[in-house]
């Protein structure tokens, strides 16, 4: 059997508890198994025979990828994005906006630089190995106005959900998947907040359309209508 470990701090349990979410019933199906546990640190250690080892360790580097590319982007332009003039939510969604803009190219980035680790201590691989991100989220940060008016943010998000092509997302029974029926979770990286959640999970998807099978709550609904206009397709 083969070992995989992930860490990371205390603080980011919940980051490594969307990894062995994501890849528990898959150890399973493997022959393998997952288990979380804490401490001083988060530590997932996922077991497997030698024979599925490098597809446990390339699907677990693509969720090490999603908790750089969405949570640690989060936390990082939440401290430096002041967004002043907007809501609570309104805030939420710029976050997610500008996060899934090149979350497909960070994610990318990250994978090929912590690549075949036996460890993956989530903080330190950031801190030593992804310094270059950082400037990169910087100087994004830099460019982000330190105001918004509820127009400028419709405006804003618009633009960034318009450079999206390709990619499609599906809402149904209040949940979001890809074309191929994965639930996507990427909004358990950016705290508890449920308000907005299917619509900042949409956006997060990175999506450029999205097909709406049933009713939604009525905020969801009209961000959805605001900032895909016809890329929304609702078919209930």
């Amino acid at each position: 059997m083969k070992e995989i470990t992930v860490t990371d701090s205390a603080v980011r349990a919940e980051s490594v508890t969307y990894i062995y979410e994501r890849l528990k019933s898959l150890a399973e199906e493997t022959g393998g198994e997952a288990k979380l546990k804490f401490g001083a640190r988060a530590t997932l250690r996922i077991k497997c025979p030698s024979s599925f080892a490098d597809f446990l360790r390339s699907e677990t580097e693509d969720k090490i990828a999603d908790v750089v590319a969405v949570n640690y982007k989060y936390v990082y332009f939440k401290k430096r994005i002041e967004a002043a003039g907007l809501s609570a939510l309104d805030r939420e969604i710029l976050y997610s906006a500008i996060i899934a803009a090149d979350v497909e190219d960070d994610k990318r980035y990250v994978v090929r630089k912590i690549r075949q680790f036996e460890e993956y201590p989530i903080d330190g691989l950031f801190n030593f190995r992804l310094q270059p991100l950082k400037r990169k989220w910087s100087e994004i940060a830099g460019y982000i106005p330190s105001y918004f008016s509820k127009s400028q943010l419709k405006e804003f998000v618009a633009y960034l959900i318009g450079e999206k092509r390709g990619k499609r997302a599906r809402v149904d029974g209040g949940e979001v998947y890809d074309v191929n029926f994965n639930r996507l979770k990427r909004t358990l990286l950016t705290g508890k907040n449920e308000e907005g959640r299917i619509i900042r999970e949409v956006i997060l998807s990175a999506c450029g359309d999205v097909d709406v099978m049933t009713k939604l709550p009525e905020k969801d609904e009209k961000y959805l209508r605001e900032f895909y206009g016809k890329r929304a397709h609702f078919l209930f």
